[in-house]
């Protein structure tokens, strides 16, 4: 196994520092991409996260290599809110200029398009989301879609570590998924300044508590080595 860290259920020194490591399944298995859409991964985007933008060679590496080895590609985006906002509850609180903005994740908005650089087919599966995390109760349909097909794992990219990504994964672990979070496959939220909280800093952060209780984290090398070691067996 290409991934450094301890089988499940041995004792760990750290919990914070090693990871566990899932045996991954490909039938079993699914990678979600979330929220690689113009709004995210475009400059004039409403929430543009800049590493989002420079790391979607990366993440199309990893949507590459799962796709090889049959794993189902889920691109999860955010469902469009009504223009005029109703349906949007406080998150209008925290961040009014959403409300029919066609930069973020309106109805006829370009913000909610698929990134066009992002290599999707059209047997991937293209699930909405109205919450940050796309397997709190009535947010999608993706945890019945998943559990039909019988999948018990979880691969996590995308934007933002410390928001959609993360609370994802989170979610997932609580459903009893097998989550992968794939460290420098996703991308954080922060803002760089003198003494202030950069997207470095809260992306470490978020992976501390992810790798402790929630996940398996590893990099995109190593993940992508280890999908090429089940392609050999």
């Amino acid at each position: 196994m290409a991934v450094k860290g301890v089988k499940p259920g041995e004792q760990r020194n750290d919990i914070f520092r090693e990871t566990i490591v899932w045996d991954i399944v490909p039938e079993k298995t699914a990678l979600l991409v979330i929220d690689m859409t113009r709004c995210f991964a475009e400059e004039a985007g409403l929430f543009f996260v800049p590493e989002a933008k420079t790391k979607i060679p990366t993440i199309n590496s990893v949507v590459d290599a799962s796709r090889a080895q049959g794993i189902q590609i889920v691109w999860v985006v955010r469902h469009p809110y009504r223009k005029d906002g109703l349906d949007m509850a406080q998150e209008k609180d925290f961040v009014p200029a959403l409300v029919g903005n066609p930069a973020g994740y309106c109805e006829g908005g370009w913000g909610v398009e698929l990134h066009p650089e992002m290599h999707f087919q059209d047997a991937d599966l293209l699930v909405p989301k109205n919450r940050f995390s796309a397997f709190i109760a009535g947010s999608s349909n993706l945890d019945r879609i998943l559990r039909y097909r019988g999948i018990d794992t979880v691969m996590i990219v995308g934007v933002a570590t410390n928001v959609c990504c993360g609370t994802t994964a989170r979610d997932a672990a609580m459903l009893d998924y097998k989550v992968i979070f794939i460290d420098d496959a996703n991308a954080s939220f922060g803002e760089q300044t003198e003494g202030g909280y950069g997207p470095g800093m809260v992306h470490e952060a978020e992976l501390l508590t992810l790798r402790s209780l929630f996940a398996m984290v590893c990099t995109v090398d190593e993940i992508v080595e280890t999908l090429g070691e089940l392609g050999e067996k």
